[in-house]
């Protein structure tokens, strides 16, 4: 059971997924249960106030758990049990307005009679968007258009799943990192969009909330290109707007006894049927388009307080993604706040200092598995290992990709295929653990660089050129 201090009801429903997902760390289920949270409060048009400035309580995470770890799941239960009035709220909406859509198509075209122009009607049904709650495959055009039509129908808000971020990234073409591009902005509620060569450029659409739930593998991050890219995230921005919660493979803990075991499963179905109608009468009383503003007292007896506490850890730490991780947690506690007041006393239009701490002890909880990720080594399979071993037992000696791949994959533990395929994320990998032990990978091309030769040195028998990266560079 949780000791951090949460909103009545957001506790209740954490111990109950707590329970189900005994594997599951707590950070990771409060990160989507969050998520959710947001989902429905956004989609009311809720805001909040602090002191001249306006904002949006939307929430954005990245959810890295081991393969087999419930990811998926967890967040699919919350939808299916817990918040399933809320969708249905929704639906039931998003048919209104497309149905009126329809309805407004069908009285313009009609003829001199006053009779339905059939086939005009039809090519017009087809350009009618559907408003939606979640989104899974998104381009820069389609979110556009998505906002585009939340923004006419006065409801809901965007929020963008993906379920395999890692592998994503790592295929990512430009038409994608302009979409991560968008989804940057989407933070402040705005989606711009797409410039093309002819055609006038539609304005950019303000005061949309997005929401984002990237889940992932955190094995995929480990090393090579997508630690890079991981790194990237965190120095432009999108990577420090998310709450990012982390969970490494762990041994199960597993329940034997069946009668326990169906006891459980009766009681939790149980408790998502009884918190669903609890978070639904909450939704229901808050006012739509309310705007929460900060009290005073909340902003100087708690907010400040707490930036302050930021500012010196922040200057206590040398890490640069962690000083940019640090400084973005103000930010997000002030966003949580929002969604705490609402769920605590949702027609009092106040954030008070119970909702901003409440916020602060969330983005603290979640934000202790950051540091922890950036410690983060897998062991996926100790071909790594066997890599090392081969080198420093050939220390000195040169090997080119094709030796490596095709005369001494046997020496590493992995098929051939596999070492070819992923050779490259293998070396990188190589070139920080020799700088963690007191070597250095040397990479030299040959064949008038149409290849490269590897050797392993110690880093006292030769100075490093002023071109070669540090290790603070790589990571």
């Amino acid at each position: 059971m949780t000791k951090i201090r949460l909103p009545k009801i957001m506790n209740e429903t954490l111990d109950v997924f707590s329970n189900r997902y005994v594997n599951t760390s707590e950070t990771a289920i409060t990160s989507i249960q969050l998520l959710k949270v947001a989902q429905m409060i956004t989609s009311k048009g809720v805001r909040y106030k602090k002191l001249d400035t306006i904002d949006i309580p939307n929430y954005y995470a990245i959810i890295l758990l081991p393969s087999g770890g419930g990811k998926d799941r967890i967040s699919n239960e919350y939808d299916s049990l817990v918040f399933k009035p809320f969708r249905d709220w929704f639906n039931e909406k998003a048919e209104a307005y497309y149905l009126e859509k329809k309805q407004k198509i069908r009285e313009e075209y009609t003829d001199k009679n006053n009779k339905p122009i059939k086939q005009l009607i039809k090519e017009a049904e087809k350009s009618i968007r559907y408003p939606v709650l979640e989104v899974v495959d998104g381009t820069q055009e389609g979110l556009f258009e998505d906002a585009k039509t939340l923004k006419e129908a006065r409801f809901g808000a965007i929020t963008y799943k993906m379920s395999e971020f890692g592998m994503f990234l790592d295929s990512a073409q430009n038409s994608e990192k302009q979409f991560l591009g968008c989804l940057y902005d989407g933070y402040d509620g705005k989606i711009p969009s797409k410039s093309i060569k002819h055609g006038k450029r539609e304005a950019s659409i303000e005061d949309m909330p997005v929401n984002c739930l990237f889940l992932s593998d955190p094995t995929l991050f480990s090393s090579g290109n997508l630690k890079n890219m991981f790194n990237l995230l965190m120095q432009t921005g999108l990577g420090r707007r998310c709450v990012i919660s982390f969970q490494k493979q762990q041994d199960k803990i597993i329940e034997y006894d069946k009668e326990v075991a169906f006891r459980k499963e009766q009681q939790f179905y149980k408790d998502c049927k009884n918190l669903s109608e609890r978070f639904m009468e909450i939704f229901n009383k808050i006012p739509t388009n309310a705007i929460y503003e900060i009290t005073e007292e909340a902003l100087k007896d708690v907010q400040y307080l707490y930036k302050v506490q930021m500012e010196e850890l922040e200057n206590a730490t040398e890490d640069v993604l962690r000083k940019k991780e640090i400084q973005s947690r103000q930010h997000k506690a002030l966003k949580i706040s929002c969604l705490y007041a609402a769920l605590n006393h949702p027609t009092e239009l106040i954030i008070n200092e119970e909702d901003m701490q409440q916020a602060i002890d969330t983005v603290e909880f979640i934000s202790q598995d950051f540091e922890n990720f950036l410690k983060y080594k897998p062991k996926s399979d100790d071909a790594y290992d066997k890599l090392w071993e081969f080198f420093l037992n050939n220390l000195g000696k040169g090997f080119t990709r094709t030796d490596l791949i095709y005369k001494h994959f046997n020496n590493f533990g992995i098929s051939r295929d596999k070492f070819k395929d992923r050779f490259d994320d293998y070396i990188d990998s190589l070139q920080e653990m020799a700088l963690e032990k007191g070597y250095f990978l040397e990479d030299t091309p040959i064949n008038r660089n149409s290849g490269t030769e590897y050797r392993l040195i110690k880093l006292e028998e030769q100075e490093l050129c002023e071109d070669t990266q540090t290790l603070e560079d790589l990571i």
